[in-house]
């Protein structure tokens, strides 16, 4: 195993057996209001590699590229764990602050860069994007 976490409640657990394919932060409106923060910061796995434990509420809208993006959560505490894109079905983001150690994480790519906001510091090193 890779990797475990939980939400904020533990009702929900996850265990990833590789490591992420890709990580990410991504300051778009919608990742923006779904955290409450300035970003989020997800790893992505291969979905095959990921074994969830407990009932998620979801939330589905559309993405820039009109691929519908499902959200997951728990629905007794609410923390944001995971998320689906229909356009790579094959492919789960998990939100970093949900591992029960993360030490691993960096991210490799800033998305949607032109809507930061100005408070929200970012690593000038990691490769940045104005959009997708």
């Amino acid at each position: 195993m890779f990797a475990s976490g939980k939400c904020l409640c533990g009702q929900i657990t996850f265990e990833v057996a590789t490591a992420p394919i890709r990580m990410a932060q991504c300051h778009c409106e919608q990742c923006r209001r779904s955290t409450g923060t300035g970003h989020i910061m997800q790893a992505f796995f291969k979905r095959e590699d990921v074994a969830i434990h407990g009932e998620t509420a979801t939330y589905k809208s559309l993405a820039d590229s009109g691929s519908e993006r499902t959200r997951h959560f728990c629905p007794t505490c609410g923390s944001r764990l995971f998320a689906e894109n229909t356009r790579n079905p094959a492919v789960i983001g998990i939100a970093a602050g949900a591992f029960d150690v993360s030490d691993w994480f960096k991210p490799m790519v800033n998305l949607y860069a032109s809507q930061r906001p100005v408070w929200d510091v970012v690593d000038a090193d990691i490769d940045s994007h104005a959009e997708m």
